[in-house]
């Protein structure tokens, strides 16, 4: 399966490329993680390195403090750059890259990083930047694909029995049942599954328990695995045949 995940130090890197691009108009083109073919070419990509020393000295006689942090802070990017423009690490390179973040933070923290959190209007930004995969999707739901934190999500479970709503048709129940109530009024689909997903208890569809759904897929998942669960459940839009 092709591996669709960012790299552990997206995040932080793209927040370094937002900080330089303050000062230098050169690296629009990675604030978003993203590399134009025309930013990978030799004279360009040239071009980029010397803004990024202007941007970025390590001047050691003057202030030795601020110049670590530059020399760190420049090889994140430059890892960063290779990597949008096409290089692929060699699986030493990536094990000494594992080794330092590892050196640096804990398992959890490194987690909690990546994973998506809780807030609504940040998720649904992130969801934007990714394309959710409704095969993947599948694997999650059925525990045959680990969350972030290596554990199955176990929806399946509850789902395919009788304790939630039937998976079967969950995109058609949102979109004829749950979105026509006057308090999901300006969501929309998207919006609502997301929420079930991460704040479950915020509506319990009638007949059915509350806290019966763990609260914590915030912190159990990336955007990519969220996006993907997400196109699964949309794909779901074929009713039991006993509701039919």
């Amino acid at each position: 399966m092709q591996n669709r995940r960012r790299p552990l130090s997206y995040r932080f890197v793209v927040g370094l490329l937002l900080a330089v691009m303050v000062t230098s108009g050169s690296f629009w083109v990675l604030a978003q993680g993203e590399t134009s073919a025309d930013a990978c070419e030799p004279d360009n990509l040239a071009l980029q390195i010397e803004s990024l020393q202007a941007a970025l000295p390590a001047d050691f006689e003057g202030d030795t403090d601020l110049a670590l942090g530059n020399l760190f802070r420049l090889a994140n990017i430059y890892q960063q750059l290779a990597i949008n423009c096409g290089y692929e690490p060699t699986e030493l390179e990536i094990n000494a890259l594992i080794g330092n973040t590892l050196s640096l933070a804990d398992v959890g923290t490194i987690l909690a990083a990546n994973a998506v959190g809780d807030d609504m209007d940040a998720v649904l930004a992130d969801l934007d930047s990714v394309t959710g995969d409704s095969f993947t999707g599948q694997l999650l739901y059925n525990g045959m694909e680990p969350a972030l934190d290596g554990s199955a999500l176990g929806c399946s479970g509850c789902h395919e029995g009788e304790a939630a709503p039937p998976t079967e048709g969950t995109w058609t129940r949102v979109d004829e049942e749950r979105l026509v109530l006057s308090q999901f009024e300006d969501y929309s689909d998207v919006h609502y599954l997301v929420e079930s997903i991460l704040h479950p208890n915020d509506y319990i569809v009638e007949g059915y328990t509350a806290n019966l759904m763990p609260t914590n897929f915030g912190q159990r998942m990336d955007v990519q695995q969220l996006a993907d669960l997400v196109a699964y459940l949309m794909s779901q839009d074929q009713l039991p045949e006993d509701t039919e």
